[in-house]
């Protein structure tokens, strides 16, 4: 079986969305013929140039694929059994609509007051300035 980077591409995008979207994906694509190829005048092209193209597959919404490998170059049925569950548990590993969408549990600010920047020399003197900086603290918190 011929696998191009198109095939891989495509397959890869279902993929993907099955794991964002943590739900099951039919990954559907054709078979080109010659006849097709000839009638479409695309052989000289960069795409649909070559008989076969049918890589279809279904995607489960952890991101594996749940049907065999198919032939390129033949028309078949595919049929997977879809276990409703492991939309669950892949929700649960990745939660897109859940607890990153609520603002009372996660929230991203930004902090636009100016920094100052330091560089050091050395590691020793990074140690030494950092020692200096916990007794001045320490000072400081005493009454």
């Amino acid at each position: 079986m011929r696998v191009t980077n198109q095939i891989i591409g495509c397959q890869s995008l279902s993929q993907t969305y099955a794991v964002e979207s943590a739900a099951f994906v039919l990954h559907c694509t054709s078979v080109f013929t010659q006849k097709g190829i000839d009638a479409m005048n695309t052989a000289g092209g960069a795409l649909f140039n070559t008989p076969g193209g049918g890589h279809s597959a279904v995607f489960g919404p952890d991101g594996r694929r749940l049907t065999k490998e198919v032939d390129s170059q033949t028309e078949q049925m595919l049929y997977a059994d879809l276990d409703m569950d492991l939309i669950l548990a892949a929700r649960c590993f990745i939660d897109a609509c859940g607890h990153y969408s609520r603002p009372d549990l996660l929230w991203l600010g930004v902090d636009d007051r100016e920094k100052r920047h330091r560089v050091r020399d050395s590691m020793e003197e990074n140690e030494k300035e950092s020692k200096t900086e916990l007794v001045e603290a320490e000072k400081a918190r005493k009454p």
